[in-house]
Formats: structure tokens, C-alpha cells, sequence
């Protein structure tokens, strides 16, 4: 046979080896709906860009905390926070972002702009108009932070754990999130298994119970993660936050880090130690970044610490 004669054949096969897996790797298999709710269980609200899974307890005239999580990990990240701020008086609402867990995976951009909206809407929703705590972990902090820099009368307080300053900074991966049809092909068929694989990862060496393993797994067979997960690494979700930790007012601040932490440097906490006023420090010595589980008993003394003064006297 003629080598001219091969090359379709050739082609054939090449296009069926990167097609198979694509089609054979789909795990969204579920819908969440409100069936798929009503059997899963929690409490829902219907916001602007859709349903919000999210939590409420505490006191109702109580001051209020809100919890905000990572880029990933759904709102039981804050397990371990939830019980002693309830117990020290405050009352503590706590959601799962768009595209995560039970909430909605709406057909918008994952920006920063619809997690600003998720938040305000929500705080609307519960009819929470005072001033608040919030406490967010890595994305959750960036959150937190845009939230206060155009709501400074609306925050009490912020407590940022291991906060994203620039995540895409030196991560060639976020360049390929923007090629089309590539993009789709390696997030099926790489980035949501490895995205899975490092939540197992985290939750074991932080020694978690390891249903939060399999609550992490059961969240990426809903349908429309993996279109979720991509916006948000072509967005500007994960873009440099310079200018707004910079551009935050005197409330009452404390930052949190792990030594051992490998997803947030030591320049970029260096640069929030520099940049940020009434600032308190708190360093926890061999922590990675799954601090608000491995070492919860040192986090919760340091939050409740900083909440039981409102304006700490200096910064460290």
C-alpha cells in the first residue's frame, strides 16, 4: 500500500485516540435540580444567576460572620469553624459559590464579578444589611476582600486565611485555559481528575474524614463542573488582587499562613504584611494549605481571638 494511501488512516486513528477519551472520561451523569436537592438536603435560596446552597446559624441578633471558601473545596471547609463562633456568640452563615458543591453551575462567566453579585444578593436575601466579619480562605479571601473594597461601611472585620494575591501568576496552565476546544479536551480529560485527585490529597494529609473525599468526588458529577471549572481559569477570577488588598480601608484585619503552605508564597504574603493597615499576623509553623483543617484548633483560637478585639491595637 502506498505511504499516500496511510495518511488517512493515520489521521483516522489519531483523531479517534485524542475523541475516545474525551466521550469516554464525561462524568457530569447527574442533574441538580430540586429533586436532586430535596434528596441531598441543606437549604437553598434563588438568587439573580441561580440557586445557592448555603447555611445559617447562630443567634439572629447576634453579629453576623460569613464564611467564605476556596476556589474549589464546597462550604463544609468550614466545618471545623463553624461550631466555636456559634458557641462565642456570632451568628455564622456560610454558602458554596456558583459552579460548586449544590449550588447552581449557571451559563455565565465565572469572574469575580458574579461571585461579588453571589455575595451581595445573598447577604440581601438574608436580610443581613449590618456590618460583618468575613473570613474567607484562599479564593475565598480575594472574595472577601473585593467585597470590603467596595463595601467598607458593610464590613466589620476581615479575616483572610492564606488569601489568593495572584494565582495564575507563573502558571502556564491558565494561558491554555483560553485555547478553544483544547482547553475543553484537556479539562475532561486532565484538570477536573486532577483537581479531584489533589482535593484527596489534601483532605488525607489534613486528616480529614474522608467522606469530605467523596462529597469533593460526588460534586464533579453534577452537570456543568467542568464547564464551571473552565470559566473560572479564563477569567479574572484568579488574576492579581494588588490593587484591591491595596486599595482596602483601616477595618480590622488578620492574616493567617501556613509555613508549609505550596499554594501561596511567602513573597505574596510578604506583600499583604506590607500593603495591608490595622493588620495583625499570625503565622502557624508547618501548616500547609489545608490549615483550617490540619491545625483547626490554632485557627479558631486565632480568630476568636482577633473577634473578641474589634480593633486590634498594633500591627505585627
Amino acid at each position: 500500500m502506498q505511504s499516500s494511501h496511510l495518511w488517512p488512516i493515520v489521521l483516522l486513528a489519531l483523531a479517534l485516540g485524542i475523541a475516545a477519551p474525551y466521550f469516554a472520561l464525561r462524568r457530569e451523569t447527574r442533574a441538580l435540580n430540586a429533586v436532586a436537592r430535596e434528596a441531598l438536603g441543606g437549604t437553598y435560596v434563588t438568587l439573580s444567576d441561580g440557586v445557592t446552597h448555603y447555611e445559617i446559624t447562630g443567634p439572629v441578633d447576634a453579629p453576623v460572620v460569613v464564611l467564605i471558601h476556596g476556589g474549589t473545596i464546597a462550604h463544609y471547609a468550614w466545618d471545623a469553624q463553624v461550631l466555636p463562633l456559634r458557641e462565642a456568640g456570632f451568628r455564622v452563615l456560610r454558602y458554596t459559590h456558583f459552579g460548586r458543591g449544590y449550588s447552581d453551575r449557571p451559563l455565565v462567566d465565572y469572574d469575580r464579578a458574579l461571585y461579588q453579585r453571589q455575595l451581595e444578593e445573598l447577604l440581601q436575601a438574608m436580610s443581613i444589611e449590618g456590618p460583618v466579619t468575613l473570613i474567607g480562605v484562599s479564593f475565598g479571601g480575594a472574595i472577601a476582600a473585593t467585597f470590603a473594597q467596595a463595601h467598607p461601611d458593610r464590613v466589620a472585620g476581615l479575616v483572610l486565611i492564606a488569601p489568593v494575591v495572584d494565582y495564575a501568576e507563573g502558571r502556564a496552565l491558565f494561558g491554555l485555559a483560553k485555547i478553544p476546544v483544547l482547553s475543553e479536551w484537556y479539562s475532561r480529560v486532565f484538570a477536573v481528575r486532577a483537581t479531584v485527585a489533589r482535593a484527596a490529597g489534601f483532605f488525607e494529609e489534613s486528616g480529614a474524614d474522608p467522606s469530605y473525599a467523596q462529597r469533593f468526588d460526588e460534586q464533579t458529577r453534577f452537570d456543568g463542573y467542568e464547564r464551571a471549572l473552565l470559566s473560572f481559569s479564563r477569567t479574572d477570577a484568579l488574576a492579581s488582587y494588588r490593587d484591591i488588598y491595596g486599595g482596602l480601608s483601616e477595618q480590622p484585619k488578620l492574616l493567617i499562613w501556613g509555613t508549609a503552605d505550596p499554594e501561596i508564597p511567602k513573597a505574596h504574603i510578604d506583600f499583604l504584611r506590607s500593603e495591608l493597615r490595622n493588620l495583625t499576623y499570625a503565622e502557624i509553623d508547618g501548616a500547609g494549605h489545608g490549615v483550617t483543617v490540619e491545625r483547626q484548633e490554632e485557627v479558631n483560637h486565632q480568630i476568636l481571638s482577633f473577634m473578641g478585639t474589634r480593633y486590634p491595637s498594633k500591627t505585627q
